[in-house]
Order: structure tokens, then sequence, then C-alpha cells
């Protein structure tokens, strides 16, 4: 069975610990109109220090076949008060996920959008120190925002290895334009997921998966079950190593792919920077047949 609702919602989670991985779909704001607001592009912003995000992805599968670690980092200011998620869903670090214990063929409902400018600061050179000292510079990019609401740039990169399991990542920015003075910070990475399987049950699909067998562990873990390239459903639980997937979020899809992610944070505190975090997201993916 799947894990009983809790008493939060993800979304109270992913408010208080910033978790939400994920894209940006800003043409589908083009249409929302937006009230007046103070906020013009000369205006001053009153915020004096910045969300980071920086979310490091690592995906297996199927069989031996393995992806390069994807990892963007985004420094996120607005104009008035403290960045919340409407701000982060503009600023591309939102993704829709199912109640905990429940899964969802749909996204869930996406904040109202904000009348507030979203500035995307540029930090400076921008490098992640990862396996044996290796250091992988990120790229700035400029946000494409067909709104007007959101400015500035991300950062991005793709390497072989971006981290090592249990060992430190090391974040280091060298100031830039928006954000005078340069960082470091030191966060430790997670162990890589362990292997998953996917058997066919009467009720389902049976996925399990190494879990960290943490008692203090605060992850989560979501799967994706796809067909024909098609997303068909998604869950969300604890990282207790197993999940059914009931047959009626299945449809009629009887074979196709498994992904399962855990999702790792770690927070951190820089000079200009509060808060910050680096957000792990670990996957395996297998097919399934039933």
């Amino acid at each position: 069975m799947l894990v009983p609702a809790l008493p939060f919602t993800l979304q109270m989670f992913m408010r208080s610990s910033l978790l939400a991985v994920g894209s940006l779909s800003v043409v589908g704001l083009a249409g929302c109109g937006l009230p007046p607001s103070s906020d013009g592009p000369d205006a001053e912003p009153t915020s004096q220090t910045a969300t980071a995000i920086v979310v490091v992805e690592r995906s297996a599968g199927p069989g031996d076949f393995v992806r390069g670690d994807a990892v963007v980092a985004r420094f996120v200011r607005v104009r008035q008060g403290t960045v919340d998620d409407p701000e982060l869903r503009l600023a591309g670090v939102a993704q829709d996920l199912p109640l905990l214990g429940t899964c969802s063929a749909t996204p869930s409902e996406a904040p109202a959008a904000t009348a507030r400018q979203v500035e995307l600061l540029d930090v400076g050179a921008v490098t992640l120190d990862g396996v044996e000292g290796r250091s992988t510079p990120l790229l700035a990019r400029a946000m494409p925002d067909p709104t007007g609401v959101v400015s500035g740039v991300f950062y991005s990169a793709r390497t072989a290895d971006a981290f090592g399991a249990g060992a430190r990542l090391q974040l280091r920015a060298a100031g830039g334009q928006d954000l005078l003075d340069g960082f470091t910070v030191s966060v430790p990475s997670p162990r890589d997921l362990g292997d998953v399987s996917v058997a066919p049950a009467a009720s389902g699909l049976d996925v399990q998966w190494g879990s960290a067998n943490d008692p203090e562990s605060h992850d989560l873990v979501y799967v994706d079950v796809s067909a024909s390239s098609r997303l068909v459903t998604r869950c969300a639980t604890l990282d207790t190593g197993h999940l059914l997937v009931p047959a009626s979020s299945l449809g009629t899809a009887d074979e196709g792919e498994v992904a399962v992610h855990r999702l790792h944070r770690e927070t951190f505190h820089a000079k200009g920077i509060d808060p910050g975090e680096v957000r792990f997201d670990l996957a395996r993916v297998t097919t399934f047949s039933r």
C-alpha cells in the first residue's frame, strides 16, 4: 500500500524547505493579467539578500545507460519582501508533485502569478568542486522571459561526475555585478540511489529501491511511470524503499519505464545569501511490463 497521507501537505513541505525541482512554464503566464505595481524595472530592490537554489541531477538506466550529471544554479531576489513559491516558480525552480502518499497524472495547481519583479543575479564566475578536486565551471545563460517579470541569468553545466557519494561538494562564486562579495560553501553529498526493481502485482506495480535507511532522513521519493514517452502517473512518498503504484493510476499502460527519484537537500548560508540550498535529485530508471 502507499504511505498514508501525512498531516502536512507536500506544498507546506516545499515552502519550508524550498523543495521544488523542475522546469518553468513562463509561456503559460504570458496571458495572465498582472496588476499595476510599483516594482518597475528601474525600482531599487529593497531586499539585500538572495535565495540560492542549486540543483544537481544524476540519472542512470535503463540497464547500464548513464546520463551526465546536470547542474543548474539560480540566485533569486525580489524587489520587495522574501522569495516565496510564486517567485520560485517564475525563476524556474518549481516542480509539480502530488501529495505524499498519492499518485497523480496531472500537475498540481500552480501558484497565482505575482506582480513582484524577480531578479536572477549575476554572481560572477561559479564553479562546483566535486570528485577528487575536479572543478566544473557553470556557464551563465540569459533567462528567457516573454512576460517581462523575470530578468537576469542562471548558471548551468553538464559533467560526468558532479559529486562523489558521501564526499563534500564545494560551491564557489567569484562575485559579480549583482552580488559583489564572492563566497565559498561546502555541503555533504548523499550516497547514490540503490538498485530499483519493479514487479507486476494484481493491485498495480510493486516498486522497490535501495533506501537511505536513516531514521533522521527527511528525503522524499517520487516515482514517474511513463509509457510511449508520455507520463502516465507520478507518485510521492517518503524514502521507505517501497511503493505500490495502484492499478487505477496506470490506466491501459501495460509496459514502459519507471523512474525512481530521491530528493535530498542541504542548506547553506553565505554573505548575501539567505537561505541557500543544494538540492540533489538522484534517479534510476528501469522498464516494466504487466
